[in-house]
């Protein structure tokens, strides 16, 4: 038997298997082998546009002008300390609220409040407007509340802490205030106090106002307003009191028939659900019409 010529048909088939597998092994790693490509080309893309970004940028920040300060207060002050160690320990002298503004400005390094006594009294003027100040001397300060010019009150204040000395016609209501020893706390309850009394007047004649028409009588006396037709009668007070060193207000109300109070119906209850649904101002007023028209 001849076995060279199987064994020659052997060696050819194998060698065409081995080619075969290496040629779809091959194939197997071209889309991988694609993938890396594409992401490379991306990677490129995107570095060629961050290069192009920053010679751009940087084409602009060389056209842009200097950049000019505008003068502003700051740097009006920043110039107005000296920089001389020197010039500081020579010039600098006892500053208190008699000492001009620009001189204090001179050699001022914090941002404290300054002690020009003129300048505060000015901003005191600002924030109460309708308060008359006047400072005797460094440590009195002299205050009329003329809201209501008919009735209006006086205060003396003694900085730094009190005493304060009110006028007779608000002392007692006032009288927390009086006895504290807080400056800033005493003008502001009483700048409020003078604003919530003017406030009062204000409601009381609207309501006046609005029932005047339907043949209804009125009587202020202080925080009481009274309203008054054939056998009805309607109170009503707002009183001013001071809680936690403010004035707060309180509203309360009755009815009376025949000079005799009415429990049912709940007439205090009945105004604080309309004070919620209306407001203050339209809750009373809405009050005052059921009862009277």
């Amino acid at each position: 038997m001849d076995f060279t010529s199987d064994s020659r048909v052997g060696s050819q088939s194998g060698v065409v298997q081995e080619d075969a597998a290496s040629s779809s092994s091959s194939s197997e790693l071209n889309p991988e082998h694609e993938r890396l490509l594409r992401l490379q080309d991306v990677k490129d893309s995107l570095l060629a546009k961050r290069n192009a970004l920053v010679k751009e940028m940087e084409t602009l920040q060389s056209k842009e002008p200097p950049v000019e300060f505008k003068r502003t207060a700051l740097l009006d002050l920043a110039e107005l300390v000296p920089t001389s160690g020197k010039e500081i320990k020579s010039s600098v002298g006892f500053q208190d609220g008699s000492t001009a503004v620009p001189d204090e400005l001179r050699y001022k390094h914090d941002c404290l409040p300054l002690l020009n006594m003129d300048l505060r009294l000015s901003y005191l003027r600002d924030t109460y407007p309708y308060a008359s100040l006047m400072l005797i001397d460094s440590s009195n300060l002299h205050v009329e509340f003329t809201r209501r010019p008919n009735d209006y009150f006086q205060l003396d204040l003694q900085l730094p802490q009190g005493p304060a000395l009110l006028s007779t016609n608000v002392r007692w209501p006032l009288r927390k205030l009086e006895n504290c020893s807080n400056p800033t706390a005493i003008l502001q309850g009483c700048y409020e106090f003078d604003r919530l009394r003017c406030r009062r007047d204000e409601i009381f004649q609207q309501i006046w106002s609005s029932l005047q028409s339907k043949g209804v009588f009125h009587r202020i006396s202080g925080s009481l307003l009274s309203l008054s037709r054939n056998d009805l009668l309607l109170q009503l007070r707002l009183e001013i009191e001071i809680k936690d060193l403010f004035p707060q207000t309180h509203l309360n109300v009755r009815l009376f028939k025949n000079e005799i109070p009415l429990s049912s119906p709940d007439v205090q209850d009945i105004l604080q659900g309309l004070m919620q649904e209306y407001g203050v101002m339209r809750g009373v007023l809405e009050l005052c019409k059921s009862c009277f028209i």
